[in-house]
C-alpha cells in the first residue's frame, strides 16, 4: 500500500467523527427505547416428559446401573490403600479426631491388614479381597477423590446420591431421567431396587426427584411380591372399569391444569396415571426372569 493510499488513526477520525457520533447517537437511542420499553418474557409453562431426549454428545451408554451398597467393607480394605496408615499403624492419631460415637471412640491409627497388588495396564492398585476385579482393571474407571466432609451415615449417603447434604435435592437418577428421558413409554425411566433390610437409611431420600417434576423421581421395585405396589388393579375394576376411571380422573387433572396452569405436578399426575395403566402389562413382562438367558 502506497503512502497516499494509508490512512492513519487521527486522520480517519477527523474525517468521520460525524459518521461516528451520529452510529453512537443511533445505539443510544436503541438502547433507551428498549429500556423504556423492555420485551416480556414468554411466561408459557414448559412441560415435562420423559420423552428421549438428544444429547450434546453422543456417547455408547444407553443407561446407568448405580450398586449402592449401604454397610459394605470399607474402602481402604478394597480398593483404596492408604500407604501413611501403614507407616504409622498403632500410633495414635497427632490431629483432631471428630468421634461420631464417642462410647467407641480411639485414636489409634488402624492400617488395613490385607495385601495389595497392582492389575492391567494401568496399574490398578486393588486389595486381594477383590482379585477378579482385578481382572478387569483395564475395562473400568475408579475414582478415588470424592470425599465429604461429614461422618455420619445419613448425610454422607445424601451427598453420594444427589451430590449435597441438603436434603429434596433431586438424586442422581433423576438428572439422568430428566436430561435422557426413556426408552420406551411403558416402563419407568428411573428404577430403584431396594434393599430387604430397609436400607439405606433415609429411604424415598435417595430416590427422590427434588425440585425437578415428580415424573422423574425413582419408582420402587421391592425384593418381594408386590414388586411394585398399587399396580395390580382388584377385580371389580380390570379391564373397561378401570379405563373409565382413568378418564375420568384425567379429565379432573386436566380440568385442574386449565385452572390452575401453573401447577406442573398436575401435568404428571397425569402421566404418572397413563403410564401405571401401560406398566401392567409391561411391567409384568419386564420382571419376568423366566425368559432371561442363562
Amino acid at each position: 500500500m502506497s503512502d497516499r493510499e494509508t490512512i492513519n488513526r487521527r486522520h480517519f477520525i477527523s474525517t468521520n467523527a460525524t459518521g461516528l457520533s451520529g452510529l453512537a447517537l443511533a445505539l443510544w437511542a436503541q438502547q433507551q427505547a428498549a429500556q423504556a420499553n423492555p420485551k416480556k418474557p414468554d411466561l408459557v409453562q414448559p412441560t415435562f416428559d420423559t420423552v428421549p431426549k438428544a444429547p450434546h454428545r453422543f456417547g455408547q451408554a444407553k443407561a446407568m446401573i448405580s450398586l449402592w451398597m449401604q454397610g459394605g467393607p470399607s474402602q481402604v480394605d478394597l480398593f483404596d490403600r492408604k500407604p501413611e496408615l501403614e507407616r504409622l499403624d498403632g500410633e495414635t492419631f497427632p490431629g483432631e479426631v471428630k468421634y461420631d460415637n464417642a462410647a467407641q471412640a480411639s485414636s489409634k491409627i488402624l492400617a488395613s491388614p490385607w495385601k495389595w497388588r497392582r492389575y492391567g495396564e494401568a496399574g490398578m492398585e486393588l486389595s486381594e479381597l477383590i482379585p477378579h476385579m482385578g481382572s478387569i482393571a483395564d475395562d473400568i474407571t475408579l475414582i478415588r477423590s470424592m470425599r465429604t466432609g461429614v461422618n455420619n451415615h445419613g448425610q454422607s449417603i445424601r451427598a453420594m446420591n444427589t451430590g449435597t447434604t441438603v436434603e429434596m435435592q433431586p438424586t442422581l437418577g433423576s438428572w439422568f431421567s430428566y436430561g435422557l428421558g426413556s426408552a420406551t413409554d411403558s416402563l419407568p425411566s428411573y428404577l430403584a431396587l431396594i434393599d430387604p433390610g430397609q436400607l439405606p437409611v433415609d429411604g424415598i431420600a435417595n430416590w427422590n426427584n427434588g425440585y425437578l417434576p415428580s415424573v422423574f423421581q425413582g419408582t420402587v421395585i421391592r425384593p418381594t411380591e408386590p414388586r411394585i405396589l398399587n399396580l395390580t388393579p382388584p377385580k371389580r375394576l380390570v379391564g373397561k372399569p378401570q379405563q373409565q376411571l382413568l378418564s375420568y380422573l384425567e379429565r379432573l387433572n386436566q380440568q385442574h391444569l386449565t385452572n390452575k396452569p401453573g401447577e406442573r405436578d398436575y401435568q404428571a399426575r397425569i402421566n404418572m396415571y397413563q403410564l401405571a395403566a401401560r406398566m401392567q402389562t409391561s411391567a409384568v413382562e419386564a420382571m419376568d426372569l423366566s425368559q432371561e438367558t442363562a
